[in-house]
């Protein structure tokens, strides 16, 4: 981060600050009340964004017509002009690239697996290498989280319990006997998957690189899907197989004290995890980020400390992430926010079993929404990518729903 963006998030902090110590004075009158709650919650929207800069949410496009959208404006990006590397792998080398892989789908020139009517064709390894480069740099869990993958469907990890215990003994005393106990966590990888509906228009299109394009659109939702189930995943729903921090078993779950978030909340969060609590990391989201960065300890310090030459901005000394997967509507009211802190990355574990796999249909019917790819000149792309996401240890987290 640059002096020039330092000190001026430093000029706003001062005047946030001064704003927010301003409002507490028995002095200001109501009318004058309103219009410095919107100057502060102005100023605090312009900190938050040079802090935490607003992430690009993926959403997959539905139909021919969403996809059209996306790729006009991926065609005035500059990524667009990045020219497309051929593939290197014996398959690969066949087509060239992406476009030379869909003009011989077209022809049905390209090996089949399972029957041809349902369009089953392989996509060279280097388009899922690049899928799998895109998600690791769109989602933080990536970067939070530990890194294990699977050989097998399923697999047992060994994880200890308890710890020895140690005890002073008088002379010729008997020493106790202590061993540490040991579980496991049963992991079973599950597949996401995604179809996007890709009008034939567009793949004539020689304007747009495919290669990006594709990667671009799968990257970011595999990445934030799994950002999501990992953060608050929850079983018991409709469609997540796993349990995400805020839904395992054994987790520290804080509650505010009060109407609103506090110092003391926070305290508690923060050491909710007890011997877990040095390695830390806090997870939140953009409103929480706001609320927290108002907020102040006992003796009047803010507990948010601004970034510095070298320095990350910090919560009270504990490094923070910000996760557009963290909603704003939790709770019986659905108005608040939640924040998360833990062990990431020895307890956060992403097992991936198998990497990003497409087939590709021209004849595909959706009796959903009785779209038929054969008749609106369509061609769909079903991705698939399996992994496991394992909280090992709840215990290592804790988390806190506020406002």
């Amino acid at each position: 981060m640059s002096v020039e963006i330092i000190d001026s998030l430093n000029n706003s902090i001062v005047e946030l600050r001064k704003g927010i110590d301003a409002k507490m004075g028995d002095f200001v009158s109501k009318g004058q009340l309103v219009e410095l709650n919107a100057k502060l919650d102005k100023i605090a929207d312009d900190l938050v964004l040079k802090t935490a800069p607003m992430e690009r949410k993926a959403v997959i496009p539905t139909t021919a017509e969403d996809v059209l959208v996306r790729a006009e404006g991926f065609k005035a990006s500059g990524k667009n002009l990045e020219k497309s590397l051929p593939w290197t792998s014996d398959y690969g080398r066949k087509f060239g690239d992406m476009r030379g892989f869909l003009k011989a789908v077209a022809k049905k020139s390209v090996l089949i697996e399972g029957t041809e009517s349902l369009g089953g064709y392989l996509v060279p390894t280097e388009f899922a290498a690049e899928v799998i480069r895109i998600a690791n740099g769109e989602s933080i869990i990536f970067k939070l989280a530990r890194n294990l993958p699977m050989s097998t469907w399923k697999r047992t990890l060994p994880k200890q319990l308890t710890n020895v215990s140690v005890a002073w003994v008088s002379e010729s005393g008997t020493k106790t006997a202590t061993n540490p106990t040991f579980g496991d966590v049963a992991q079973e990888a599950k597949v996401m998957a995604a179809i996007i509906k890709c009008s034939d228009e567009l793949l004539r299109d020689e304007a747009i690189n495919l290669n990006a394009f594709l990667a671009e659109l799968i990257g970011e939702a595999m990445a934030l899907e799994t950002e999501r189930v990992a953060l608050v995943g929850d079983v018991s729903g409709a469609s997540d197989s796993f349990n995400g921090v805020t839904h395992a078993s054994g987790v520290n779950v804080v509650t505010m004290d009060g109407a609103s978030v506090s110092f003391d909340d926070i305290c508690d969060l923060i050491f909710s995890n007890g011997n877990y609590s040095a390695n830390n990391t806090m997870v939140l989201s953009r409103a929480g980020l706001k609320i927290l960065m108002k907020l102040k300890d006992t003796h009047g310090n803010y507990i948010w400390t601004p970034p510095g030459a070298g320095v990350s901005p910090m919560i009270w000394n504990v490094p923070y992430e910000i996760s557009s997967q963290i909603a704003s509507t939790y709770g019986t009211g659905a108005d608040l926010t939640s924040a998360i802190v833990g062990d990431f990355s020895k307890y956060m574990i992403l097992s991936p079993r198998q990497d990003m796999a497409v087939k590709i249909s021209q004849d595909a019917y959706d009796a959903v929404d009785s779209t038929n790819a054969f008749k609106q000149d369509q061609t769909w792309f079903r991705f698939t990518k399996a992994l496991s996401i394992d909280v090992a240890a709840g215990a290592a987290f804790g988390y806190l729903n506020f406002k």
